[in-house]
């Protein structure tokens, strides 16, 4: 049987579906359904998004986006250097480059000694649960951002994984001061959510453009604020929760610091451990070095991974230290 660990997303259940097409009916049904939406979104739906988001929209947040990588247009528009930490996922980097963005990838210490003088340079984190080793802010490096932001510049702090910490296990959940702060539904609904959110004191101009011309349409919001009043989005935050607590378990059986989220970056101590995992045990990871991460790591995602998953094969995983049990048990079928 095959495993897969790639982040590939779990099929929603028929009533979730069918509660989504309701709202999507009814929203279909409104009266200017075929509105331009106002450009900081529909307010039941800013509100909320504010509510499970800790934003309060009297304070001018969230607005509402499509997503997270529409927004790398407008901030490289404003014609800084930009700095994404490391390890991230770096469709990011290849985003900014592709509009025309000078990028530098360091990790976190580096990257704020390297993008100087402030007010020249933007730094893009993800905080909490960071995709792919579940790093979060803690108070000492909120606190050294907190300077970058005071003296200039520009802090673009991605939340989309806000939402997976397990039960018991307590996130950061830091936020900076003077940072914008983003996010999208895409890992907790799926790829073709298109909902997102950013929260910000001031939107540049190239940013609010962006949100006029780019935001979703006005019935699209409006289902999304519907399926949050009946339930749905609730449902979505109890499966992110499920989804944390399969990540719990793979970082403390790897021996990583405990985390939610939904990845865990280990170093296996065999070589081409993607290739390996896949030829002799139909498990499929991500590689590490996708990630900016070093050569021999892998990325573990659980997604994908229905609530009654058996994961005790991690335990067997031949970690290179102390926590080495064995090799994985050989695969015993090759269906798909």
């Amino acid at each position: 049987m095959m495993h897969d660990l790639t982040g590939a997303p779990y099929r929603w259940p028929d009533d979730l579906v069918e509660l989504w097409r309701r709202c999507l009916r009814r929203a279909a049904c409104d009266p200017g359904w075929d509105a331009r939406p106002p450009w900081q979104g529909d307010p039941e739906l800013r509100a909320a998004l504010g509510a499970v988001l800790g934003l309060s929209v009297a304070a001018g947040g969230p607005l509402v986006s499509s997503g997270i990588r529409p927004l790398v247009a407008p901030f490289a528009l404003l014609g800084r250097r930009v700095v994404v930490e490391r390890p991230s996922f770096l469709g990011v980097v290849t985003a900014f480059e592709r509009c025309g963005a000078r990028v530098l990838q360091a990790d976190l210490r580096e990257a704020l000694r390297i993008a100087r003088p402030a007010r020249e340079h933007l730094l893009w984190i993800t905080s909490p649960w960071r995709n792919p080793d579940g790093w979060s802010l803690d108070r000492a490096a909120a606190d050294r951002l907190a300077g970058f932001v005071a003296d200039g510049g520009v802090l673009v702090q991605n939340e989309t994984y806000r939402f997976f910490t397990p039960p018991g296990l307590r996130a950061e959940g830091l936020r900076v001061p003077g940072a914008f702060v983003a996010g999208s539904m895409t890992k907790a609904a799926g790829p073709w959510a298109r909902l997102g959110w950013l929260h910000g004191h001031t939107v540049p101009p190239q940013v609010e453009a962006h949100l006029r011309a780019a935001a979703p349409p006005a019935v699209w919001q409006r289902a999304w604020a519907r399926f949050a009043a009946d339930g749905g989005v609730e449902r979505l935050l109890e499966r992110c929760r499920a989804v944390a607590a399969f990540t719990a378990h793979a970082s403390a059986v790897s021996g990583a610091r405990q985390h939610g989220g939904a990845s865990v970056l280990v170093r296996l101590g065999i070589e081409e451990p993607v290739d390996h995992l896949l030829r002799e045990h139909g498990l499929r990871v991500g590689d590490g070095q996708d990630f900016g991460a070093p050569a021999g790591t892998v990325r573990l995602c659980f997604l994908g991974c229905p609530a009654d998953c058996d994961h005790r094969a991690l335990g067997l995983l031949p970690y290179p230290d102390a926590h080495r049990a064995g090799a994985l048990p050989q695969r015993q079928d090759t269906g798909p």
